[in-house]
């Protein structure tokens, strides 16, 4: 009975990611699903990829929208690396909103894209809009180096 329904929840999750339009992989170490708060997490290893965008973290949140077809966010926690595009990213935690195409991404932050590189505390970037913001608290400032490609 038990088996039956495990594999009737790991389906209906497959389904679940597989429904968003751009098909979402993911693999990790452990996975603990919650359908009442529709939320999946993945833990240990995580690696999520499509054809859009790449993600590495030790803990991956998946939550999905009220009719539970599409995935509304994603939270990944600790030593997050995201690729997307041209564009390589590192952070303490990082969400990913796929409706809007907006990525954050906060704590130690890294961006490297191309020759270019900036430091930094907190990452919004709306790709969608081609729109970046770089923040820092007071007591640091925003580092950059910029080159000609």
């Amino acid at each position: 009975m038990f088996k039956n329904a495990f594999n009737i929840i790991i389906i209906n999750l497959l389904l679940t990611i597989n429904s968003y339009s751009n098909e979402l992989k993911i693999t990790s170490k452990s996975l603990e699903v919650n359908r009442e708060n529709k939320i999946t997490v993945f833990l240990g290893d995580v690696y999520a990829y499509n054809k859009d965008i790449k993600i590495w973290s030790e803990k991956l949140i998946v939550k999905f929208d009220n009719k539970e077809n599409e995935i509304e966010q994603l939270n990944a926690e600790s030593s997050v690396k995201i690729i997307k595009e041209e564009i390589t990213a590192t952070g303490d935690t990082g969400f990913y909103y796929p409706k809007s195409d907006i990525l954050n991404l906060l704590g130690n932050v890294e961006i490297f894209e191309n020759n270019n590189y900036v430091k930094c505390d907190e990452l919004y970037l709306d790709i969608k809009n081609s729109t970046s913001i770089m923040r820092s608290n007071s007591n640091k400032r925003v580092e950059a180096y910029i080159t000609n490609n």
